[in-house]
């Protein structure tokens, strides 16, 4: 199976790939009337990962992949981890970036009635670097979740989970995550750079490493407990 970008593409491929993604100040690829309690929140995606804090096996080309997710309701689990096993579009994301199963699954339970609105950036992120994503949330749909892949990787990536947009009632008005890297396990690969190798369990765990592949365990710095990226929310 082919990366999402790999690891013998020259820096200037790299920047053409991105920008032929579209920008990196995107709106959610599908927003739906609301209905009662609309808002809008601005999502700031900020990658942290970087050779001299994760040195380790560190790529040449770092980036992670467009962001893709939904708004949905507490009646569906678009991804967890150790419970779930890794769907054919969470392999595809993980392991190349791409989104277009992913984006299927999401409009099957959108046609179920379990998604609002399906979200999508409209281009990857260099890393360090920065992406925003604009999308609308209801009192009927208010949890999110999204996720991207963290590039070279064999399987790997980063995301929020059903995140209650509309707590006891009232809607969030900001907040920032730390992004803990996630294992797909639908790849063996052991670094960022390893040749594909399909196979595992296919549920979702955080990632933990041989210190002489990476520098993770349980999804952060083993020992600096350093994050790759955060997510920021705000209400708008």
């Amino acid at each position: 199976m082919n990366r999402f970008l790999t690891t013998s593409f020259s820096a200037a491929l790299l920047a053409l790939a991105l920008s032929g993604c579209g920008g990196n100040d995107s709106d959610s690829s599908d927003n739906d009337p609301q209905g009662q309690g609309e808002v809008q929140y601005k999502l700031t995606f900020t990658t942290l990962w970087n050779a001299e804090d994760f040195p380790q096996g560190f790529p040449s080309n770092p980036h992670f992949s467009p962001l893709v997710g939904a708004t949905h309701n507490e009646q569906t689990v678009i991804w967890r981890p150790l419970d779930q096993q890794s769907t054919a579009g969470i392999e595809q994301v993980a392991e190349t970036g791409g989104t277009s199963l992913f984006r299927a699954e999401l409009q099957e339970r959108k046609t179920q009635g379990y998604v609002q609105n399906i979200l999508l950036a409209g281009g990857g992120v260099g890393s360090p670097g920065e992406t925003v994503l604009r999308f609308r949330a209801s009192e009927q749909f208010p949890l999110l979740s999204i996720i991207s892949m963290i590039a070279p990787s064999p399987d790997w990536f980063v995301g929020l989970r059903d995140v209650n947009l509309r707590e006891g009632g009232e809607w969030l008005e900001s907040a920032t995550f730390n992004l803990a890297l996630y294992d797909a396990s639908t790849d063996l690969g052991v670094a960022f750079t390893s040749a594909d190798s399909d196979g595992g369990d296919g549920i979702i765990r955080l990632l933990s490493s041989d210190v002489s592949d990476t520098d993770f365990n349980n999804g952060v710095h083993r020992s600096s407990g350093l994050y790759v990226a955060t997510m920021q929310l705000q209400r708008e």
